[in-house]
């Protein structure tokens, strides 16, 4: 089975239902799949072979979704890029993969025109359609294996060579279809496309909503930057499984009009990327009655592999969250040393796990390692660099990560254990510490501010001495990256700034 099947079996077992659907314009499963199959041809006259690399760079739209499905669909591989990158980044990732063509839409064309004007460009928002006979669509997709590389999502970049990971059709298809279970998800379902398609989070929106025969409701980046509009539109969709980074759930609480709206049709609430703050779910979830909460762990390499299930009797506003369980399918183990530690890093094996980092041998190598699950059989597992510990419960607790944590005058400290001590305060709703001139430095958010040495009260009674930052900054609004998450690299930038001046 490949990735792209579901389509094609939907078209003929309910071709009129609503695959796709953005502001309020539909499309049916029909009408989709003979999209894919219209731009599956052209890229065959443009002479795209089994295995080579195509751009998609376009903001969130039906078309842009077809497209994605039209290169997995002759066996090549997609990758998608950041619309709103730097020119810079985008060329670091466009020597990295070498690609043979390039899907954008208008506003984009220009600018890969100038960067790549050796890759032919596919106009997204021109009628697309193709000469070339069914037979040889369908003697390519004979071609494929299960084992072929489906797409290659970049990461980091910011200052050295960036990363593409890459997934199959196997592992691609192992996430959509746990996930899928996980959230029990139906054909009656409204799936919500929150995040751009260069995040590992879209694999959920459009392949899980696939399998299960649902619709997959495009919100528009005008609609995800404006609070109020967006707890409307996730109203008068009827949204029903709703899936983001948690800053969009925090501004829906603080900027959504949410007592206006009902989004009793909400069954599944699912968040990952960041840490949620306690308060802001709590507040949430007053506003959707119906909802079950849960909060999604994976890196990019492993997809979301392990949840943590909460009702609303679960959510009191203050405890951190637990990351939960492995999911099924993934073996999750704690440190590398013959018996498993009750804390340190976690370790992922599992069908939906990357094959590997494109053209990069060595740091493939250095990401996994070969050990023994519970049963004794060896498995290769993804280091995720990231320390949990076991609860009493048996579920894991995200405590940081390895490169997070630091030695400040002799003492040990894990940046991300002052951060959630900081948003465990009922002043804070988000928090980022970093270390500068042998002192911590936090930039914080909330609701309303408060007094600053009275915050500094409530971080000495659960935190010693050493880790109590030495100066917090309110700021009106994290910077963010495009994918939501909150830009680190842009307030240790600010830090070095105020530190110069």
């Amino acid at each position: 089975m490949f990735l792209d099947d579901p389509i094609a079996h939907n078209a003929q077992a309910s071709p009129d239902a609503q695959a796709l659907c953005m502001l309020g314009q539909g499309m049916t499963y029909a009408a989709l799949n003979e999209q894919v199959d219209q731009i599956a041809t052209v890229l065959l006259e443009r002479s795209v072979a089994k295995g080579d690399r195509v751009i998609v760079c376009a903001a969130k739209s039906p078309m842009a979704i077809a497209a994605i499905y039209a290169v997995l669909r002759i066996g090549a591989i997609y990758v998608p890029i950041d619309p709103a990158a730097p020119v810079e980044r985008v060329a670091a990732q466009l020597a990295k993969v070498a690609p043979v063509l390039v899907i954008a839409d208008a506003t984009r064309l220009g600018a890969f025109a100038d960067s790549v004007p050796n890759v032919p460009l596919l106009d997204l928002e021109q009628p697309i359609r193709g000469k070339t006979s069914p037979d040889k669509l369908r003697d390519r997709c004979a071609e494929r294996s299960p084992d072929d590389p489906a797409y290659v999502l970049m990461t980091s970049g910011t200052t050295g060579d960036p990363k593409g990971i890459v997934h199959t059709h196997k592992s691609g298809l192992a996430y959509a279809q746990m996930a899928a279970n996980l959230c029990a998800l139906r054909s009656s379902d409204r799936v919500s496309h929150h995040t751009p398609a260069h995040f590992d989070m879209s694999i959920f929106d459009m392949f899980s909503t696939a399998l299960a025969g649902a619709c997959v409701v495009i919100i528009p980046e005008m609609h995800a930057k404006l609070p109020a509009s967006l707890s409307e539109l996730t109203q008068s969709e009827g949204i029903t499984v709703w899936y983001s980074v948690p800053y969009a759930l925090i501004q829906m609480v603080e900027r959504g009009a949410l007592a206006e709206r009902d989004l009793s049709a909400l069954r599944i609430v699912m968040f990952a990327g960041e840490k949620m703050p306690p308060s802001a779910l709590k507040a949430f979830s007053n506003h959707a009655p119906n909802a079950v909460f849960l909060n999604a762990y994976g890196p990019t390499e492993t997809n979301h592999c392990t949840t943590s299930v909460l009702a609303h009797d679960d959510l009191d506003g203050t405890s951190p969250m637990p990351i939960g369980r492995p999911d099924v399918g993934v073996t999750a183990r704690i440190g590398t040393d013959a018996a498993e530690a009750l804390a340190g890093e976690l370790l992922i094996a599992g069908d939906q796990v990357m094959s590997w980092y494109w053209n990069d041998p060595d740091q493939t190598a250095a990401a996994f390692c070969t050990l023994p699950d519970s049963s004794g059989r060896m498995r290769r597992f993804y280091c995720t660099g990231d320390i949990v510990r076991r609860t009493e419960t048996g579920a894991l607790m995200l405590i940081g990560r390895k490169d997070r944590q630091i030695k400040l005058r002799g003492y040990r400290i894990e940046l991300d254990e002052v951060e959630l001590a900081l948003v465990n305060t009922p002043f804070v709703t988000e928090a980022v510490v970093i270390a500068r001139d042998q002192a911590l430095r936090a930039f914080v958010t909330g609701a309303s501010k408060c007094d600053l040495e009275q915050l500094k009260r409530q971080l000495e009674a659960v935190l010693p001495p050493y880790a109590v930052p030495q100066h917090i900054e309110w700021l009106e609004s994290m910077p963010r990256t495009s994918t939501g998450k909150i830009d680190r690299a842009k307030l240790v930038g600010k830090a070095d700034e105020d530190r110069a001046a």
